[in-house]
């Protein structure tokens, strides 16, 4: 995955994922504080739902596409997410026809505004692709040359940057780090920024190795300045976004109507929309500009797409350069990076270009499949649904591969969905709470027990890892909590050094105390899901006043950082009849969580899972 890493309103260390839809780099905890003071003023709606439960009526400007058995097949399957929480946009183009172009879910949930094809999304890290056509409409007109030296538009290169050209940048090969700013809003300028890249002790020689460098494409940017001699965004829409048709493209230019622009949302709340955080007049800064950020519409993507089949921005000849497979992105050499795209085979052994991007909240993919003549573009705004698994199935429907449709969702009474809310005792004596959330029940586990019965791991290989995971973050929490930060620091994979690990923490903590009082100790709850190849180990850290939590996450083979929350995000259930309500994980072959009502000697019963395994649960009266 290639996901742009933007900052979140979440807790205090960076996740330096660079294959992981999660997001990375931090806010300290006083971010927190604005997270619930917002979450008090806008309650949640049921995505998709105006308050009152209806469907909200779609704007004026809304003209979806839905063509043919393609487009109807992946409508009806993004329908269907649409009512788990799926908001976002989806667009797929087979040769010349639009089969799909439409909006599901809401822009702004507080307000009911509908998802719509004149909504606006972030694009993420699909914002190289347009840096490389900048730096290669700069080849053409003869201002540089993608061989060329750093050096040559940069002033200050030391003398072990002197080898890295322009290539390197955008092949990913250069040997940079990723990021040079704790967050994508500092207000950094590109002097500054430029500055702190070439000071930087390189991960390995130019040209020897492949590394994902964020800070390499904000110096293509800085290039792109340079020998313009326009801002970046300007050159960008003179000769890239206006000579492909895109006049809804860009960073703050089109001035988009508030309204068009999506609001990304995490565990129910409204995170805002990155727009937002990039008003000032010289945003945004240079950890963003170049390498991600840029905004679009589904009309332009499609206009982009076909842009990209024309001389219209780029020549044949810097076409071919721009999607050559240069530098192979790990080492079983499965795909290979382009100029701001990956290039790898399908499973039927076709071509794909593709790329994606996000913060972890915003997520979007764009695939292209020129063998097929074929486009796939999908956003997503909800940290819960993110487009990355949701495109895998896109395409498999697209190219008539099998997929399975998730349960419909029906609509249940509002009355009988309350009845249901309450208090649930579990068989040691643990407790969840059953609320209404709209058309649905959401379901808060107060223990380890109400974890674990909420959230089961799929397999037994899966409960043997949840289990290690488990035993390993309740070891390295409570040695930092005592100042020992060896074993946090080798979890990272040496992200962060013990000194940076203990002073972050030290002034987490102190932070927490002001607020809720002397730390009274810490409780393990237990791993659950939370999208791909990543799970979270949850920390229930208890004060005088009142207890928050940390949440470990988990890649594959490291821990890829810390989010701190002041309450566990609910678990969601849907009415697939009167007394079934499920949920769905994305990416997970096995199904949801189902929770069955019944009735057994004259009380509603609730069942939790199937079969021998299930979870019985008993209201508290």
């Amino acid at each position: 995955m290639r996901m742009r890493w933007m900052p979140v309103l979440t807790g205090w260390m960076p996740m330096r994922m660079r294959w992981m839809p999660v997001p990375t780099n931090w806010i300290p905890v006083v971010g927190m504080v604005v997270l619930v003071a917002h979450a008090a003023a806008a309650q949640p709606v049921a995505p998709g739902y105006a308050d009152n439960g209806a469907v909200a009526p779609r704007p004026a400007a809304d003209t979806p596409v839905v063509a043919g058995e393609t487009g109807r097949r992946v409508d009806e399957y993004l329908s269907r997410l649409e009512r788990y929480g799926f908001s976002g946009g989806a667009v797929v183009v087979r040769g010349k026809d639009v089969v799909l172009l439409k909006g599901y879910g809401q822009t702004d949930r507080a307000r009911g505004i509908p998802m719509s094809t004149d909504s606006v999304f972030n694009l993420g890290s699909i914002t190289k692709q347009f840096t490389a056509a900048a730096i290669l409409t700069l080849e053409m007109q003869g201002k540089l040359a993608v061989g060329d030296p750093i050096s040559k538009y940069l002033d200050g290169v030391p003398a072990d940057k002197a080898g890295i050209t322009l290539h390197h940048l955008l092949t990913h090969s250069s040997g940079l780090d990723s990021d040079f700013s704790p967050t994508d809003y500092e207000p950094v300028g590109r002097e500054e920024y430029v500055r702190r890249a070439l000071q930087s002790k390189l991960r390995f020689a130019p040209g020897g190795g492949y590394e994902y460098s964020n800070a390499g494409y904000s110096l293509l940017a800085a290039i792109v300045e340079r020998v313009s001699g326009q801002g970046y965004e300007a050159y960008l829409t003179a000769h890239v976004l206006k000579p492909a048709g895109m006049s809804d493209t860009g960073y703050k230019l089109p001035g988009w109507a508030p309204d068009r622009v999506a609001h990304g949302y995490r565990d129910g709340q409204d995170w805002g929309t990155i727009l937002e955080r990039i008003q000032p007049p010289d945003a945004p800064y240079w950890m963003l500009r170049g390498n991600g950020g840029l905004h679009t519409t589904l009309h332009d993507m499609v206009a982009w797409h076909r842009a990209l089949g024309t001389d219209a921005v780029l020549s044949k000849e810097a076409r071919a350069k721009y999607f050559k497979p240069y530098v192979a992105e790990g080492p079983r050499g499965l795909s290979f990076y382009a100029y701001g795209w990956a290039v790898s085979k399908t499973p039927r052994g076709t071509t794909v270009v593709q790329h994606n991007g996000g913060n972890g909240i915003y997520v979007a993919e764009f695939m292209r499949f020129p063998d097929e003549d074929t486009m796939i573009f999908l956003a997503s705004t909800d940290a819960g649904m993110k487009a990355s698994p949701v495109v895998e199935v896109v395409e498999r429907i697209v190219f008539g591969a099998p997929y399975t449709l998730p349960p419909a969702v029906i609509d249940v009474p509002p009355a009988r969905i309350a009845a249901l809310a309450g208090s649930w005792s579990l068989p040691r004596g643990g407790v969840l709470t059953l609320a209404v959330d709209g058309r649905a029940l959401v379901a808060r586990p107060g223990d380890a027990e109400g974890l674990a019965a909420l959230a089961p791991p799929p397999s037994a290989a899966q409960a043997e890892r949840w289990a290690m995971l488990t035993a390993k973050t309740a070891d390295i929490a409570a040695r930092s909590f005592k100042g020992d930060m060896a074993g946090l620091a080798e979890a990272m994979g040496g992200d962060m050094t013990i000194a940076e690990l203990r002073e972050t923490e030290a002034g987490m903590m102190k932070d927490r105390e002001s607020r809720l009082g002397a730390f009274a100790g810490s409780a393990v709850l237990g791993t659950a899901p939370l999208g791909d190849d990543t799970v979270q180990t949850i920390v229930r850290l208890n004060f005088e006043k009142a207890s928050v939590y940390n949440v470990y996450v988990w890649g594959p083979r490291r821990l890829l950082g810390i989010r701190g929350m002041p309450q566990l995000p609910p678990v969601r259930l849907l009415p697939i009849s009167e007394r079934e309500f499920t949920t769905l994980v994305l990416g997970q072959e096995t199904p949801g969580l189902r929770a069955t009502f019944s009735e057994q000697a004259g009380e509603t019963v609730l069942s939790l899972g199937s079969g021998p395994g299930a979870v019985i649960a008993r209201r508290v009266r």
